[in-house]
């Protein structure tokens, strides 16, 4: 049952598609960003997101949990929201928020974020590193490691001396973080960290690495790591 048909202040899923569907070329979508407070989401892959996007967007990609997350994260269901996705995924993306209640979709940036590249706005990028650099960088004990698995998935394997700091509770931690000392940022594979990493440097932190294909690809190397009954 859509989340959105259950809520007080009803609006039919027709009105919030037609919202949501509104394309707005570079110049109007920055407007109504400025104009509204309206939250960016940016729903392209954690692999095409790192590369450049809007300032202040989180990354949260329709390839994954989406709508989970968005519920988990996002808190608000009222919060007004831009979405940036794949050209031809703006429905999809509008339909899935509504079922999780999130139904106060402004508008979409027509042709996706290739069109605010060519309009010559702002961009930001994140700050992604190879496991291999990771390798050749870290020491442990005197680098912060920051993972952001669940608790069964840290327990199973862990770089030592990394933290388990997991996604779903984002908002509960973020704020205990330094924002000064440099750390390392992973997940499994590069989806969670990838959403952590959008909303740490949307909240001004900018001291940290984000690891391309997390513990997974970390794995792979020659770091140090703590296995379950090694």
């Amino acid at each position: 049952m859509n989340v959105a048909l259950n809520k007080s202040g009803y609006q039919s899923f027709d009105k919030i598609l037609k919202n949501g569907m509104r394309a707005l070329d570079a110049t109007g979508f920055e407007s109504i960003a400025k104009a509204t407070g309206a939250l960016i989401l940016d729903t392209r892959s954690d692999k095409d997101f790192f590369k450049a996007f809007i300032p202040q967007s989180v990354n949260i990609g329709l390839g994954g949990d989406f709508a989970p997350w968005v519920g988990a994260l996002l808190v608000d269901v009222k919060q007004a929201i831009l979405l940036v996705t794949e050209p031809g995924r703006e429905e999809e993306a509008i339909t899935r928020l509504s079922r999780v209640g999130f139904d106060n979709v402004q508008g979409h940036l027509l042709g996706g974020f290739d069109t605010w590249a060519v309009a010559g706005k702002e961009i930001d990028t994140i700050n992604r590193i190879t496991p291999a650099e990771f390798a050749a960088r870290v020491k442990t004990g005197k680098h912060n490691i920051v993972d952001i698995r669940k608790e069964s998935e840290y327990e199973a394997g862990h770089v030592i001396g990394a933290v388990n700091k997991p996604l779903a509770y984002f908002n509960d931690w973020f704020a205990d973080l330094n924002s000064y000392d440099h750390f390392y940022l992973h997940c499994a594979g590069g989806y969670r960290s990838m959403i952590a990493a959008s909303i740490l440097q949307a909240r001004g932190y900018r001291n940290f690495s984000e690891i391309e294909g997390g513990f997974n690809a970390v794995a792979k190397t020659n770091v140090p790591r703590a296995e379950k009954n090694a």
